[in-house]
């Protein structure tokens, strides 16, 4: 049986074991490198370490966000989307700092809108102090005999090491190479970024998998303070019932073309792009500012009568907003009818169809006493289902496809967003659907495809820990049409 007293020093090593792995597997595939199953290796590797130090068994507050850091950065592997691989980074950053944070006490109910805001600055600052105390724990065990054993012994090992490689570098062809490797390594400081790299990776491992292994739970039971109750009953019903007879006569005035087609409507002054841009922008706001109003009215509203009218005409707001949302939608449809499709329109629709659930969702809250951080994590968990459908669809590639198709309607083709504003990602479209257009528009099309990315020269050779199935397409695509 192992004595108890070994348990910490023993724990202590696995800690830094760990820690140092992480962060030279992180160093190897991630400094300077492409984003692709890089990205995903790495993150599962530190979400398995944190589970590997927790001290209680995994709950789902900590496997759902560790399993979807794990799932949202292995989507940096499928698409080659530059701001889809940055939303990538911050969605990762804020899941690990969750399953970090509550890996002391996995509680789902921790997770609200404050815990979500203050995640990653909370997670990193505790991180580094915990990294910080690890670190003088092990100058303590380093001044131990033994520990300082070992030190003298690397101190003699070393340099007859270093020596004798360098004499054994002089005989056999592979280790001149690494010799040489190292020799222009050291003397053009590449060596430098590369490890203050590593040891930031390091810090952060290690704080973190030290916070799962000795940080102590609260001891108090989780419970919500009461916020201060500074809204009577009659401000809130005045306040819900004065915006639910503007939404519905707002909507009352425009029934004749609310979800129909304004810009037709003639001396109506108002073009496709003032209708879809100003409907999206207003109507929108509105939506969003609604849901914020009803949670702050039922947040820090009294509850001294008139319970039963407050909920008419909050219901009577959340149901005008719906109707709003989805002229909102709407607009935006007709917009892409009649100019084309464009990732920034699909965000938009993106952004609603989570807004439009929010309002679902405080809709069924209603049905009892309206709980936010419930809320927050329903609304919080959709927007994330989202997002990854977005990651993993290729969106790019269909709205190629939806812009190509429509060259036979209006005999334009925007080639110039095609090629500098859609990703990697629609190139393999792109050169597929070539055939399919008349000239010039074939040939603009392509000479355009192979200016733009000519300039990416790391396009056609890459890592293997920078594979990425369309970053490997789109390259497999453009040599097709490339000049020889």
């Amino acid at each position: 049986m192992t004595d108890a007293t070994n348990q910490p020093s023993r724990l202590e090593r696995t800690l830094w074991i760990a820690a140092i792995g992480l962060a030279a597997l992180g160093t190897w595939v991630m400094y300077d490198a492409l984003p692709g199953i890089n990205w995903g290796l790495w993150t599962t590797a530190a979400a398995l370490g944190v589970f590997l130090f927790l001290r209680t068994p995994p709950s789902r507050a900590i496997v759902i966000p560790a399993a979807a850091a794990i799932i949202i950065a292995f989507g940096s592997a499928v698409t080659a989307d530059e701001f889809m691989n940055f939303l990538t980074v911050l969605s990762v950053i804020v899941l690990l700092a969750f399953e970090m944070l509550l890996s002391p006490d996995p509680r789902i109910r921790r997770i609200t809108a404050g815990f979500f805001l203050a995640a990653p600055i909370v997670a990193f600052a505790s991180a580094m102090m915990e990294a910080l105390n690890r670190t003088a724990h092990a100058l303590d065990l380093v001044r131990s005999d033994r520990a300082r054993s070992v030190l003298r012994g690397l101190a003699i090992t070393l340099p007859v090491v270093v020596v004798f490689a360098l004499l054994l570098s002089t005989a056999d062809p592979t280790f001149a190479d690494w010799r040489e490797t190292v020799k222009n390594l050291l003397s053009s400081w590449e060596f430098l970024p590369r490890t203050i790299f590593f040891i930031g990776l390091l810090a952060i491992a290690l704080g973190a998998f030290g916070f799962a292994a000795y940080a102590e739970p609260k001891a108090a039971p989780l419970s919500e303070r009461v916020p201060r109750k500074f809204i009577g009953a009659t401000e809130r019903l005045m306040l819900l019932s004065s915006l639910a007879v503007l939404f519905w006569l707002f909507l009352a005035v425009q029934l004749s073309y609310l979800f129909g087609n304004l810009p037709r409507i003639q001396g109506s002054g108002i073009t496709f792009a003032d209708y879809a841009r100003r409907g999206f922008a207003e109507l929108t706001v509105v939506a969003t500012a609604s849901v914020v109003l009803i949670l702050v009215s039922e947040r820090f509203g009294r509850e001294n009568g008139r319970v039963g009218q407050i909920r008419i005409a909050t219901l009577a707001v959340l149901i005008a907003v719906l109707l709003l949302l989805g002229s909102a939608f709407n607009r935006v449809l007709l917009y892409e009818e009649a100019y084309g499709f464009t990732t920034a329109r699909l965000y938009a629709q993106a952004y609603m169809l989570i807004v439009g659930f929010a309002l679902l969702a405080l809709g069924w809250e209603m049905r009892g006493e309206i709980d936010p951080s419930r809320f927050f994590r329903r609304t919080f968990a959709t927007a994330t289902v989202v997002f990854i459908a977005l990651l993993y669809w290729n969106h790019h590639a269909w709205i190629a496809n939806k812009n190509i198709d429509r060259v036979g309607s209006t005999g334009k083709l925007d080639t110039a967003y095609l090629t500098r504003d859609l990703a990697l990602d629609a190139v393999p479209t792109l050169v597929e659907r070539l055939p399919t257009l008349p000239e010039p528009m074939r040939s603009e099309l392509q000479h355009a495809l192979v200016a733009r990315n000519a300039k990416r020269p790391r396009l056609f050779k890459t890592e293997w820990y920078e594979w990425n199935v369309r970053r490997s397409a789109a390259a497999a695509a453009l040599k097709q049409i490339q000049s020889p």
